[in-house]
């Protein structure tokens, strides 16, 4: 179940299209179903990098199972698509990743902990 959250200092909104875009991209990247990717987004915000308030996102990523090795080509992934989707430059994109547990995540009123072991 990963989670993107996305906050920009962009006027625009991500709207659908472009977050239907996101849950490809996650999906693609995780080999995990687009049905339980969830994208939160967060627009008009003062964020400041190296100075400078030019167009910059910050994407915090959540996944069960993510490791280290995986860290890399997801940060790829991120700043290739908002830099083509949306006029950010690759050095202005800030991933932030937090590898979760299957205890520490939860839907349907349980954990997907739980949820795996009844599908078990």
């Amino acid at each position: 179940m990963p989670v993107v959250q996305v906050t920009t200092n962009l006027t625009r909104k991500l709207g659908l299209e472009l977050a239907k875009g996101i849950t490809v991209l996650v999906s693609e990247m995780t080999q995990k179903p687009a049905e339980g990717v969830v994208v939160t987004h967060k627009n008009e915000l003062e964020m400041f990098y190296d100075g400078s308030d030019d167009p910059l996102a910050h994407v915090r990523f959540t996944s069960i199972g993510m490791t280290s090795n995986d860290t890399e080509t997801y940060s790829k992934g991120f700043a290739t698509f908002f830099e083509k989707n949306l006029g950010i430059s690759q050095d202005r994109v800030v991933v932030e990743f937090h590898a979760a547990d299957a205890a520490f995540m939860g839907k349907c009123g349980t954990t997907v902990a739980e949820i795996k072991k009844r599908d078990q």
